[in-house]
């Protein structure tokens, strides 16, 4: 923290909103949510740093609900792996030279000349120790436990919003947080999307996928001598995997595939379609219009969603193959099939089906179903309900977002909010959640971060210059 003025060091960020006050000290930078996209802002805050010593360092405070940063930790399956190259990482693209980034973890990790005589991809565990490992590299400690549930406006005496409050809870026990911040990034992510017909459904037998390790070890025990069985609804690349670990984890367990096309398809691997996740793709996605950006988007779809890759096709068609092969009838195969219906029942769950094309109905009875349902994507974070009235908006209602993520405000706002992670609609599908251009992202949002907050230190010396803020 070298060369950061002694009147912007205060306390540990946040002070419990319990009587005794919040915290009175303005950070430069709040952020919400500490997974992959905030660590990777982190690092390209303290490479700066690092680099510019002469300066005085930004302050910040980061701020995630989990009790770690574990990247999709109830989905570190055996034998799986990520599907983009490891080079991709939290910092390469952005400076090779980084302390952040993946090679360096191999070498304090000591895995270094091992790893190079793998060839392939890295696995999801070697990865997820890798971003936590990234995350434990920053200097200005994260809080954990500490989901941001709202960030307010908070204005001067004449009447420009130039702060903001941001208030966390504690999921443990509802502690109340606040942290006052100049600028604000909203770094949590894409929302796990649960279908209608399984809503009322969700629970301890009905949940979605990024649960799944979690809430498969509290399942209760099926009745002695009844195997267990599972639905998996869905066609991505997750749905494949968990179907591939509950065959092959339980000799014994029925495992049946849901998915409402003619069966699992893999992902579009051209050489030239992959280039959507190149950062001149952003460029270009960025500077069209909405109907063409939404055509883009359709175009480019195929590399990362609702499909899985070749190594999965195959071992999922060899273990259908095999099941039918030795008669265990363990691994059912549901094509074009869609649930019409969810009873949860004491000991079990019934699902309602119907074939897509033909309407034929059909009855299957579970002890557990997986939601390989994808996610969803906020236009408008929730959080940022507070500042609805100070954004600014296109047309269709969308908000006004500029190429380096941050949301245009009007006049009455000199605060920075920044959409890291949720403006795919915008920026085209690398920009979301993609490790491809995590590092770029970031690189483009510390970079304006630097600009806004010269342009709120001259407000505060020469007040005329306020004008020019957003």
């Amino acid at each position: 923290m070298s060369g950061v003025p002694a009147s912007s060091l205060g306390p540990e960020p946040g002070t419990p909103t319990n009587g005794r006050g919040p915290n009175v000290h303005v950070k430069d930078l709040v952020v919400a949510g500490f997974g992959p996209s905030g660590i990777s802002l982190a690092a390209a805050v303290e490479d700066h740093d690092d680099a510019h010593p002469q300066d005085p360092a930004l302050t910040a405070a980061y701020l995630e609900r989990a009790a770690d940063s574990a990247w999709q930790p109830y989905l570190v399956l055996p034998g799986t792996d990520i599907q983009h190259h490891f080079l991709r990482d939290l910092a390469t693209p952005r400076d090779a030279a980084s302390r952040f980034g993946f090679v360096p973890f191999l070498q304090q990790s000591g895995r270094f000349y091992e790893f190079t005589l793998l060839g392939g991809y890295v696995s999801r565990l070697e990865w997820s120790s890798y971003v936590q490992w990234a995350a434990s590299q920053v200097r200005q400690r994260p809080s954990y436990h500490r989901e941001v549930v709202a960030v307010e406006p908070v204005a001067d005496a004449d009447g420009v919003v130039r702060t903001a409050r941001v208030i966390s809870r504690d999921p443990r026990d509802g502690t109340r947080y606040e942290d006052l911040g100049r600028n604000v990034v909203i770094a949590t992510s894409h929302r796990p999307h649960i279908p209608e017909v399984f809503r009322a459904a969700a629970g301890e037998r009905v949940f979605h996928a990024h649960e799944f390790l979690l809430r498969a070890a509290a399942l209760p025990d099926p009745p002695e001598g009844r195997p267990r069985r599972w639905a998996v609804i869905g066609a991505g690349q997750t749905a494949g995997e968990i179907v591939l670990y509950l065959h092959g984890s339980d000799r014994r367990a029925e495992v049946h595939s849901l998915v409402r096309h003619a069966g699992f398809r893999m992902y579009e691997l051209g050489h030239f379609s992959n280039e959507v996740y190149f950062p001149q793709e952003t460029d270009y996605v960025y500077g069209l219009e909405r109907e063409a950006r939404d055509r883009v988007m359709e175009q480019a779809r195929a590399t990362n969603y609702a499909a899985v890759d070749p190594d999965v096709s195959t071992a999922l068609y060899a273990a259908s193959y095999q099941d039918g092969l030795t008669g265990t009838h363990r691994l059912s195969m549901h094509r074009r099939t869609e649930v019409t219906g969810v009873d949860v029942r004491d000991d079990n769950v019934v699902l309602e089906t119907a074939e897509v094309f033909t309407g034929a109905t059909g009855r299957l009875e579970v002890d557990a179903v997986v939601l390989c349902t994808g996610y969803t994507e906020p236009r408008v974070p929730d959080q940022l309900a507070p500042f609805a009235s100070l954004l600014t908006y296109e047309d269709d209602g969308l908000p006004v977002v500029t190429r380096s993520f941050r949301a245009v405000t009007t006049d009455a706002c000199e605060v920075g909010i920044y959409l890291d992670g949720v403006t795919e609609w915008r920026h085209g599908i690398a920009s979301a959640t993609s490790f491809s251009q995590m590092a770029l992202k970031a690189d483009a949002v510390h970079r304006d971060l630097r600009e806004q907050l010269a342009r709120q230190r001259a407000a505060v010396t020469d007040p005329a210059t306020a004008s020019g803020a957003v």
